[in-house]
């Protein structure tokens, strides 16, 4: 018995009679004839299916193989998605860290140089304002700004204040006293700017 594939890709099986008679029945089982013009070519129904069912065996364990190996290579690339998820995750938290802490070190030393010019804005005001208080005289009685002056550190804003204060002034007060000093007299005078 000979087992040879035809030109149509089905496996046969070439049985020579001893005889070299023409094929018929073999063993009870029917044989079945084809030639080639070399020869006569019988197929044995047994083994007919006995390959057709290692063909099956071999279909089923082929399309076993790849399902495994297709269930396997998509398994392995859904890890390499999820890796390279995990990696882009990471790179783009660290860029946005990095980003942040750039942005945010960039807000503070420009809230810092805000801070200090606004502080040297103001301390210059308050200087400007601190010399310009040290140049007027406050009254003593109430202590608005002061238009009559009365001796060397006593002033008030007006006359009624002068009159107020005058009980207490008067035993420290150093004018001249023209006039006996009384309050309301013509010895207080506005004060010269």
């Amino acid at each position: 018995v000979i087992v040879r594939m035809n030109k149509m890709g089905e496996d046969m099986v070439m049985v020579e009679k001893e005889d070299g008679g023409h094929p018929g029945m073999n063993d009870g089982h029917h044989e079945q004839e084809m030639g080639d013009g070399e020869g006569n070519w019988l197929l044995d129904d047994r083994m007919k299916r006995m390959i057709m069912d290692l063909q099956r065996h071999w279909l089923t364990d082929y399309q076993q193989s790849r399902e495994k190996l297709l269930v396997e290579m998509t398994e392995k690339l859904h890890q390499e998605f999820l890796s390279d998820q995990q990696k882009i995750r990471t790179d783009l938290l660290t860029q946005f860290k990095d980003e942040l802490d750039t942005t945010r070190s960039e807000l503070e030393a420009k809230y810092r140089e805000s801070l200090r010019s606004n502080w040297q804005r103001q301390l210059e005001k308050h200087k400007r304002d601190l010399s310009a208080c040290k140049k007027k005289q406050w009254c003593w009685q109430c202590e608005s700004e002061a238009i009559y002056h009365c001796c060397w550190n006593t002033a008030y804003c007006s006359v009624e204040c002068q009159q107020g204060h005058w009980a207490t002034h008067r035993k420290f007060c150093r004018r001249k006293k023209a006039g006996g000093g009384a309050p309301g007299a013509s010895g207080v005078q506005p004060q010269q700017q």
